[in-house]
């Protein structure tokens, strides 16, 4: 089964990107830092039984680094539209559906090195038996969300939710019950956002680390 990937990423603009890491790394470190995870995002995607792959980005995100990535990895630019992250991520995934809605479409963002090749492609087969997969992320948000088809509860999955908080999950898996989605969540994973996460990048994938 081919699944298609929705890749969210920002330009790696100083003082925009990875602001919380700032203080540990400064602005220029902390932007530098997020070029490396988006283009290992990206790497692990295109080894991955996924495709096609797209790479949206917010509007306005114009940036060398975003040229580079598409002069070199093959990859479908869009932007991504909407007020807040749940509306971003509702229209990407409505978007791309539409397009290869037979075989389902999951979303990343660029900040979790865990998800490697081997888990991708057991969410992409999770979502053979189930109408969605997550990948919850240690800090209580989720890392990949993945649909069969386009619902009609995108509207409700993706809105009135709290995020960027502890609560994303947990308020999310109350929404799938009452719509009675099937789902998955093969894994629970972990993410670079904060700079008490940085000790672990540097144990885990050191070549990701090189402030």
């Amino acid at each position: 089964m081919s699944t298609a990937l929705i890749i969210f990423a920002k330009a790696p603009v100083a003082g925009v990107a990875k602001t919380r890491l700032i203080p540990a790394l400064g602005a220029e470190g902390a932007a530098q830092l997020h070029s490396r995870l988006v283009e290992h995002t990206v790497q692990r995607a295109i080894e991955s039984a996924c495709f096609p792959i797209y790479l949206f980005t917010p509007e306005g995100s114009v940036h060398p680094f975003i040229d580079y990535l598409l002069a070199t990895y093959p990859l479908t630019h869009k932007l991504q539209e909407g007020v807040d992250l749940g509306e971003r991520m509702k229209n990407a995934l409505t978007d791309v559906l539409a397009n290869h809605h037979e075989e389902g479409a999951m979303l990343v963002g660029s900040d979790c090195p865990a998800i490697d090749t081997v888990l991708l492609g057991e969410c992409g087969r999770a979502l053979e038996s189930h109408d969605a997969v997550f990948l919850p992320a240690e800090d209580g948000g989720y890392a990949l969300v993945g649909f069969k088809k386009s619902n009609r509860e995108f509207d409700i999955l993706f809105s009135d939710i709290e995020w960027g908080t502890e609560n994303v999950m947990s308020q999310t898996r109350v929404k799938l019950k009452q719509q009675s989605v099937r789902w998955s969540e093969p894994a629970c994973v972990w993410d670079v956002d904060r700079p008490e996460d940085l000790s672990r990048l540097i144990k885990c994938f050191p070549a990701l680390y090189q402030a």
